[in-house]
């Protein structure tokens, strides 16, 4: 990767350690009835991925599986994601019913089924209260082979009832003392717009970089539009479509290029609530080209996440990136790993 490449990454990763400072915590004061009878006081974080948090004076930040919360009751306004796709802010309360809740904007109140809601979050003061993320950390030496390889990542999210935006990144380095030091990096600047129904129309530019296949940076700018087909409290499933315009350059030294390509993909993720919590997530992307005939691009990322404990996780990843025709005339199409590392989310 070339160094205002690198420059970027560690802009990036000095910012998120910056802003994911503990935002001020407002009043303890939202009720959470569950259906064994306990009742938890406190502030009400997250419903996401089936696990609704609450901060406690007493008990730090407790974590309670959706499905067993009766209800909720609170003076606070939240944002509210339904499976359906639909969203809505205000406040949440009882309803006359114990299968629903209540919430209350304006005057006016909306019923919604407890299963269909899929993700609670606050309506933040500022945009740094609004941000969510993590970074991780791996590193490997084995004296056998005399080969050390080091990974770092980042993201960093802030979502609003219709839109998200997110910059994320990660670089791999190894080392092998019988031939010169690989990298593989990339760095993604990303925004959603949701839609009705569970559409969304999704932007993207991002930078990359591949020794293995002779790939000393890639530009590009992709535009998309997709489809939950699946989005409820234990899994997701998406499908999208798009166009990507790139600028590549090769580390042979040759002219860089221009392409125009396709974009087929598809995300899926299944969220666990056991002890550890356990996520499970699936990214492809194809890419056929419009420009350089017969050419496809893929790339496969794979990951399991164990949560140690609370905002500690560890990662297990597997990734594949593929080329049937590299640019810079390489005999290696295929690029390939399995990443471990140690994380924190905040």
């Amino acid at each position: 990767m070339n160094f205002s490449l690198k420059k970027s990454v560690l802009t990036f990763v000095l910012l998120a350690s910056i802003l994911c400072g503990t935002a001020a915590a407002r009043d303890k004061t939202d009720v959470v009835l569950l259906d064994n009878g306990d009742r938890i006081t406190g502030e009400i974080k997250q419903l996401l991925h089936g696990r609704l948090q609450i901060s406690t004076d007493r008990m730090g930040l407790v974590t309670v599986e959706w499905e067993g919360v009766v209800s909720i009751v609170s003076d606070h306004e939240f944002q509210f994601d339904r499976a359906n796709g639909q969203r809505l802010s205000g406040r949440i309360g009882m309803a006359a019913q114990d299968t629903h809740l209540t919430v209350s904007n304006d005057g006016e109140s909306v019923s919604v089924p407890h299963d269909m809601v899929i993700r609670i979050s606050q309506l933040e003061r500022s945009f740094r209260d609004a941000l969510t993320g993590s970074m991780s950390f791996g590193y490997s030496f084995t004296k056998a082979s005399d080969v050390a390889q080091l990974n770092l990542g980042f993201r960093v999210r802030h979502r609003t009832l219709i839109r998200s935006f997110s910059i994320e990144g990660s670089t791999i380095n190894t080392d092998d003392e019988a031939t010169e030091t690989t990298q593989r990096s990339d760095l993604r600047l990303s925004t959603t717009r949701f839609r009705s129904d569970r559409w969304f129309n999704g932007y993207l530019i991002g930078f990359e970089s591949n020794d293995e296949l002779g790939l000393k940076l890639r530009s590009s700018i992709n535009a998309s539009i997709g489809r939950f087909l699946r989005q409820d409290n234990t899994s997701e499933f998406a499908m999208l479509g798009g166009l990507v315009a790139s600028n590549e350059s090769l580390s042979n030294d040759v002219d860089s290029q221009g392409n125009l390509e396709g974009l087929i993909g598809l995300e899926y993720a299944k969220y666990s609530f056991n002890d550890p919590n356990i996520d499970m997530s699936l990214k492809l992307g194809v890419y056929p080209s419009f420009t350089d005939s017969g050419r496809v691009r893929g790339q496969l990322d794979a990951t399991v996440r164990w949560e140690l404990i609370s905002d500690l996780f560890w990662d297990l990843t597997f990734y594949e990136t593929y080329d049937n025709k590299p640019p810079s005339g390489s005999e290696s199409t295929t690029d390939y790993g399995v990443v471990t590392s140690l994380g924190w989310s905040f």
